[in-house]
C-alpha cells in the first residue's frame, strides 16, 4: 500500500493469478474467442490478446492485418485467399504455376500471408498439434507438460512463434533430464536448435561412456553412421580422449583410429589450432601423412572436386532435400540466411542453421 497525499494504492498479488485462472476459464469453454489457430488440421480458438502478450510474432502479425502499420512479414493476398503463419512449412511448397495470378509466392523463412481484413483465421505451418497445444497449455496456465517424445516439437514451435520463456524451460527440462539411458537423444535435440550448454552437458555422459570402451569398440564408433558427434573435430577429440585415458597401453592404436577419421571434413583453421597442436598427429608418420592431406585438401579449394575420398565423405548414408535462402514477398526483400532440411520421416521442413 503507498500513499500520495489524500489518495491511497493498494497492490492485490492475487490479481494476476486470478485473471489467468479467468482466462484459462474462457479458453476452456471457448467464450470470447476471436482467433483460430490449425495445425496439422486442428484446430485451436483462442484469443488474440493473450497470444499477443506472450509473442512478439502474433503482436506484430495481429497489428499489421488490423491496419495499424506494415510488418516485413505481412502479405496481403486476394479475397478469399487463406491466412497462413509459420516458419518452415509442413510440406514442400507447391509449384508457383499452382497460384493464382499476382499471388506473391511465400517465403521459407517465415510463410505469413494475411487477408485485408482483420485476421480471425491462421494456418500454422510448421507446427506440430501437440506441440502447439502444449504452448497453448502454458500461456494459459503457466504450466507446460514436457517429455522427451513432446520437448523437441514444444520447443519448435516456441521458436517459430518466439516465445522465449516456453524455449527456456524446455531447455531447463531437457538439462534436467539428461543421463546416461538418453543422452544421445537429448544431444541430438540440442544440436538440431542450437542448444550449446545442452549440448555440452549431453557430451559428458558421451565421454564417460567412450573411455571405457575396448579398441574393437571403439573402432566401429569410428566407423558408425550416424556418428555419435555432431562434427568431425569432436570426434577426433574423443578420439584423443580415449588414447589419453590409457596412454601407454592405447597409444599404439592411434594410426588405426586416426585412419578412421576424415581429416578433410575439419575446417583449415581447426586443424591447425586443433589437430596439429596434438604430439602423435605431429610425431607419428602415418597421422603426420593425414594431417597433411587434409591440409591439401583444404589449399585448393577449387580442386576439391577431383580429390574426393572416404577422407573428404559426409558422414551419412541418408540422402536430404535442403533449402538453401530465398527472396521472401513484400516490401522489404531482404534474402533469408536460413538453410532447412525436408524430414522424410515427419513430413516437415526443418531449421539445419
Amino acid at each position: 500500500m503507498s500513499r500520495s497525499g489524500d489518495r491511497t494504492s493498494t497492490f492485490d498479488p492475487s490479481h494476476s493469478d486470478n485473471l489467468l485462472h479467468g482466462l484459462n476459464l474462457l479458453w476452456r469453454k471457448q467464450l470470447f474467442c476471436d482467433v483460430t489457430l490449425t495445425a496439422q488440421g486442428q484446430q485451436f480458438h483462442c484469443h488474440k490478446a493473450v497470444l499477443a502478450s506472450c509473442s512478439q510474432y502474433f503482436r506484430s502479425l495481429f497489428s499489421s492485418g488490423g491496419g495499424s502499420g506494415g510488418h516485413p512479414h505481412a502479405l496481403g493476398l486476394g479475397p478469399g485467399a487463406q491466412d497462413g503463419l509459420g516458419g518452415p512449412p509442413k510440406e514442400p511448397p507447391p509449384p508457383q504455376s499452382q497460384e493464382e495470378p499476382g499471388t506473391p509466392s511465400s517465403s521459407p523463412e517465415d510463410k505469413l500471408l494475411a487477408s485485408p481484413r482483420a485476421i480471425n483465421n491462421l494456418v500454422l505451418q510448421g507446427c506440430s498439434s501437440i506441440g502447439l497445444r502444449l504452448v497453448l497449455e502454458y500461456l494459459y496456465t503457466a504450466n507446460v507438460t514436457l517429455s522427451l517424445d513432446t520437448v523437441e516439437e514444444v520447443l519448435s514451435v516456441s521458436k517459430i512463434l518466439h516465445i522465449p520463456q516456453v524455449t527456456k524451460l524446455c531447455v531447463q527440462f531437457l538439462n534436467d533430464q539428461i543421463s546416461v539411458q538418453n543422452y544421445k537423444q537429448v544431444c541430438k535435440i540440442a544440436a538440431l536448435h542450437g542448444l550449446e550448454e545442452t549440448k555440452k552437458l549431453a557430451n559428458k555422459y558421451l565421454v564417460e561412456d567412450v573411455l571405457l570402451l575396448n579398441f574393437e569398440e571403439m573402432r566401429a564408433l569410428l566407423d558408425s553412421l550416424p556418428p555419435p558427434v555432431e562434427s568431425e573435430l569432436a570426434l577426433f577429440q574423443m578420439s584423443v580422449l580415449w588414447l589419453e585415458h590409457d596412454r601407454e597401453t592405447r597409444m599404439q592404436y592411434a594410426p588405426d583410429l586416426m585412419k578412421r577419421l576424415r581429416f578433410a571434413l575439419i575446417p583449415a583453421p581447426e586443424l591447425v589450432e586443433r589437430v596439429q597442436s596434438v604430439d602423435f598427429m605431429r610425431t607419428d608418420p602415418v597421422c603426420q601423412k593425414l594431417l597433411l592431406d587434409a591440409m591439401n585438401y583444404h589449399l585448393m579449394p577449387f580442386r576439391q572436386h577431383c580429390r574426393q575420398s572416404l577422407a573428404s565423405r559426409i558422414r551419412s548414408n541418408k540422402k536430404m532435400l535442403l533449402l538453401v535462402g530465398g527472396l521472401p514477398p513484400g516490401p522489404d526483400r531482404l534474402p533469408s540466411n536460413l538453410v532447412q532440411y525436408y524430414d522424410d520421416e515427419k513430413k516437415t521442413w526443418k531449421i539445419l542453421t
